[in-house]
């Protein structure tokens, strides 16, 4: 994998979008989801999801989850919240990712 680092990060309709500075592959999708990760302190990851062009992390942090999503035949990156509970906490997650 060619160094890929973070373009943009921002907040669209209550999901975090994610811009990398290059393309990515599908086999790219480790090392980014845990450099991704790597910016939340004390998250837990409770389920990897694999798909054909789709892969997916669930994972719990401050009392919320949330699910980063790879999706590789259109490049893109997002962050949801997991439930409605969740989406109040779309903001202090953002917060961290662009601190870090």
């Amino acid at each position: 994998m060619t160094r890929n680092t973070l373009q943009a990060i921002n907040l669209i309709d209550q999901q975090i979008a994610i811009l990398f500075t290059n393309n990515w592959f599908q086999e790219d999708i480790i090392a980014l989801r845990q450099s991704l990760l790597a910016k939340i302190p004390d998250h837990q990851t409770k389920e990897i999801i694999l798909g054909a062009d789709r892969e997916s992390v669930r994972f719990q942090w401050q009392d919320a989850e949330f699910i980063l999503n790879f999706d590789y035949y259109s490049q893109s990156c997002w962050f949801s919240a997991h439930d409605e509970k969740s989406d109040a906490a779309i903001q202090p997650l953002l917060n961290i990712l662009l601190k870090s």
